[in-house]
């Protein structure tokens, strides 16, 4: 009863906005064929706009176009913020208690910010796991799992770098424990660790380089890795998922008119040898307007969620940087919670770099070979058990070895309750 009156609402909605949209072109077109001269327009609205794409599930497809939904409002907010900080020593955590105090919704600008670049690293760790799950990192999409892996590292990068450039104790300590681990990496360590800082310790410097980090190098390949992704899921048609290549199960409605329009123009596509497509699920769609709605209203969704935590939850700015203190006990930031538990397990001179430095690595390297190792044909998850597993194993370590730390530095009382 409630599925069929939320899809009559949908296709209520996607009927009125056909009927605005087919207004507004008309009252554009003069513009639209002036342009089309020029740029390829019409080529890119059938290549994007009007792109068949699986039906079955679709609303799980949609974490992507949430993704860039906040990178967007990282960059909007992030210009913001750069109006007024000043990335200096004396002057990082005043700069930031001006915006959150003195300048008008500031406080509000800057929670959007941190709490939109928490959602970005949950959201591409969800991303990447529906991928995986689905099945959609299988040949040929292997660069596109490849690219997706790199932004959920550069996404941490840019959280982490972020959290420094408050230049508050927690901030300045994050900076110390995170120039500390770079120098741990085999060969290449003091050569990464001496960079970021500027020397051998903690200088002003080190805020200025880790400041063109968060600001400019992470943010640039950023949105360059994230287009390059985008176009390839285009390119080659989006997978959606292993339940798309099934036969449609019992009951199951017939195509209507639309459907069969998006199944006919696909299968050209496939067939067609200039065509970069290479799948054809067992029922699709138009991307526009029955996809692109769906993906409208989850960023929405997103960022409202973003829009009632910032409003909700400020984000404090700790005491200033003092790095003779005894008594402040920094904490690690929530996503490398994992990390810090990886200390207690490795300890000693020589296990503490191995185990972190090294558990990591080899996660990373596994994660970017997956789609190389796991060559079989199967798609469903009991078809692939050996990658299911390990992806498995993965995720429980990560959230075991999470839980454990929060229980111990923030007393959350996971494992023992507080006392």
């Amino acid at each position: 009863m409630l599925g069929s009156v939320l899809g009559s609402l949908m296709d209520g909605m996607v009927r009125a906005a056909e009927s605005a949209i087919d207004s507004l072109s008309r009252a554009l077109q003069p513009t639209y064929d002036w342009l089309d001269q020029r740029i390829p327009i019409r080529r890119i609205e059938e290549r994007i706009l009007f792109d068949p794409v699986p039906e079955r599930g679709s609303w799980w497809y949609t974490f992507g176009a949430a993704i860039y939904t906040l990178l967007i409002v990282q960059l909007i907010t992030g210009i913001f913020l750069l109006m007024y900080y000043v990335p200096s020593w004396n002057e990082a955590r005043n700069s930031i208690l001006y915006i959150q105090q003195e300048v008008f919704l500031g406080w509000l600008v800057r929670g959007l910010h941190y709490w939109g670049q928490v959602a970005l690293v949950l959201l591409v760790g969800v991303h990447m796991l529906r991928t995986f799950f689905s099945g959609a990192y299988k040949s040929p999409r292997e660069l596109t799992w490849v690219l997706g892996v790199t932004l959920l590292i550069l996404m941490v990068a840019t959280a982490f770098t972020g959290g420094c450039i408050r230049w508050d104790q927690s901030g300045y300590f994050d900076t110390v424990v995170g120039t500390t681990i770079a120098g741990w990496t085999p060969i290449i360590g003091p050569f990464l660790a001496k960079l970021w800082r500027g020397g051998d310790t903690i200088t002003p410097l080190t805020l200025t380089r880790t400041f063109a980090f968060h600001v400019w190098i992470f943010p640039a390949l950023l949105f360059a890795i994230a287009t390059v992704h985008v176009a390839l899921v285009v390119i080659q048609g989006q997978f959606g998922s292993w339940v798309n290549y099934e036969p449609d199960p019992p009951g199951t409605r017939p195509p209507d008119e639309d459907e069969r329009a998006a199944m006919e123009k696909l299968k050209r596509e496939v067939l067609n040898p200039d065509s970069r497509k290479v799948n054809i699920p067992s029922r699709v769609t138009w991307f526009f307007p029955y996809h692109l709605f769906k993906e409208g209203v989850v960023s929405m969704v997103v960022f409202f969620g973003v829009f009632l935590a910032a409003f909700f939850f400020p984000v404090p700015v700790e005491e200033p940087v003092d790095p003779t203190t005894i008594t402040y006990a920094p904490a690690s930031m929530w996503f490398f919670l994992f990390e810090d538990q990886l200390f207690l397990l490795f300890p000693g001179a020589w296990m503490i770099p191995a185990g972190n430095v090294g558990v990591d690595t080899l996660m990373v390297i596994l994660l970017y070979l997956l789609p190389f190792i796991d060559r079989s044909p199967g798609l469903r998850p009991f078809q692939r058990p050996m990658a299911i597993a390990f992806m498995l194993i993965v995720v429980f370590s990560l959230l075991v070895l999470a839980m454990l730390a929060a229980s111990r530095v923030y007393n959350y009382g996971f494992i023992n309750s507080p006392r």
